[in-house]
């Protein structure tokens, strides 16, 4: 199962005994491995019924032997084993988890995690058959936002789309990293209960260096060196060229849709909700859209998706690519992009 899929037997507090986490996502398995323990084990009695080991120090035989006692003061005990690749890589320590894995303690829950096992090789075949396994693999890049609104909500707190999408530009989509600076970002805002990107710029952008919105300005105001002199400096400093890419194209996007004579007669209010920015925003935006011409708005969304397929395709350097990414948005030329090729 997935992540996803293991979420209603955590919260039923139902667990099998023994239970495989598996996935490059460590941040999620951590969580899971967490919240088990939390549910079973008596915070005053973990001395007793929890033990931790790591593969790579164990003894599979003493392992076998915590996870066949019974629990003390307790109803459950809970044996966690990390690197648990590392504790079966002979034909014995696989022979000794065999055994167990046939005839596990109810009142234990062996917890195993390994990041990169070989699952086609015994014990791991007999967990797939039976244990619980939970793969917990990377999120793709569009589920990253809808993640960070409900860390954001579960902790409390709401955060706007433009938020969650400028913290994944900023900080990419590592788990653990977007938590350390949710956890920075409730600091900040302290009482507020909106999380907006503003917040996030304030308190993201500045270790960052400069920030996707003063790279849209200088765009938007065809200032040909100051933009290429502010993408250099985010690049320098490890913002994803994917995600300022991202960016950049909800920008002309917006642009796109502020070149439509019907939406330009609606009221402000409902004008900034259609682009999905907040009102005070508006003004600048017309005049970064009186800028640029239909033709050059659409070379511009040609040449962010022809940048998006040269970093994912070839071994381009990234700051020349993102150099001359920004002089064509700036001039609308397409093609020029891809002769550069």
């Amino acid at each position: 199962m997935t992540y996803t899929e293991f979420q209603p037997m955590l919260r039923s507090g139902n667990f099998a005994p023994i239970i495989f986490f598996h996935g490059a996502e460590d941040f999620l398995i951590e969580e899971c491995v967490d919240a088990i323990i939390e549910r079973v084990v008596d915070p005053a009695n973990r001395g007793f019924n929890l033990d931790v080991v790591y593969g790579s120090k164990a003894d599979p035989k003493d392992v076998v032997a915590h996870a066949s006692s019974f629990p003390m003061l307790g109803e459950k005990r809970v044996v966690l084993v990390k690197e648990f690749e590392k504790l079966v890589s002979t034909e014995s320590s696989r022979e000794i988890f065999s055994a167990y894995i046939d005839k596990p303690l109810d009142s234990t829950i062996l917890l195993l995690v390994s990041l990169e096992p070989d699952l086609r090789r015994k014990p791991f075949t007999d967990l797939k058959k039976k244990a619980e396994v939970v793969e917990c693999k990377p999120f793709y890049d569009n589920q990253i936002p809808p993640w960070i609104a409900q860390r954001i909500k579960d902790q409390g707190k709401e955060a706007n789309a433009e938020a969650c999408r400028l913290l994944q530009a900023y900080v990419g989509n590592s788990l653990r990293a977007l938590q350390n600076e949710i956890d920075k970002l409730f600091v900040f805002v302290g009482e507020k209960k909106m999380v907006t990107h503003e917040d996030v710029a304030a308190v993201v952008g500045a270790s960052k260096g400069f920030t996707v919105f003063e790279l849209q300005n200088a765009i938007g105001k065809k200032d040909t060196r100051e933009a290429v002199r502010i993408v250099e400096r985010m690049v320098e400093a490890g913002q994803p060229p994917q995600m300022i890419i991202v960016m950049l194209a909800r920008f002309f996007t917006q642009l796109w849709k502020l070149s439509d004579p019907k939406l330009r007669r609606k009221p402000e209010g409902e004008i900034a909700s259609e682009i999905g920015i907040p009102p005070y925003f508006l003004r600048q935006q017309l005049q970064f859209q009186s800028n640029f011409t239909v033709e050059q708005i659409e070379n511009a969304l040609k040449a962010l998706l022809e940048a998006d397929t040269m970093l994912k395709s070839t071994s381009r350097d990234p700051h020349l690519l993102m150099d001359l990414l920004v002089v064509a948005l700036i001039n609308g030329s397409f093609e020029h992009l891809r002769a550069s090729a």
